[in-house]
């Protein structure tokens, strides 16, 4: 019984490492996604990063205060902060690296695995 738990347990070690290998890998591949402005090849209408979804989901949380009456000075200070955030990063106007857009074959070329 013991052997059997010992090698469950070492099955399952090895499925978190998989998983968290693939999660790194989704994310970079998100990242390829919103860098190339690739939502509308893939069917997806927005592609956005982690840092924009929270901004925008933190928008839409304090709307909804504001609509219902119950938003105090903090979530209107919380707004100025979000809505500045998102807007410098979908205009990507603080220093970030600049990166040469990839051409549809060269980023299918990358996920095949074919070398160049």
């Amino acid at each position: 019984m013991d052997i059997l738990n010992m090698e469950l347990e070492m099955e399952l070690k090895v499925l978190r490492k998989e998983v968290e290998k693939l999660k790194k890998e989704n994310n970079e591949l998100k990242k390829v996604l919103v860098e190339n402005d690739l939502g509308d090849e893939i069917g997806v209408s927005t592609v956005m990063s982690p840092e924009e979804e929270i901004c925008v989901k933190g928008i839409e949380q304090i709307l909804e205060l504001v609509r219902n009456n119950t938003a105090d000075k903090n979530d209107i200070q919380n707004y100025d902060i979000l809505h500045k955030n998102l807007r410098m990063i979908r205009n990507q106007s603080f220093a970030a690296p600049k990166t040469k857009k990839a051409t549809k074959a060269e980023l299918l070329s990358i996920v095949q695995g074919d070398k160049k």
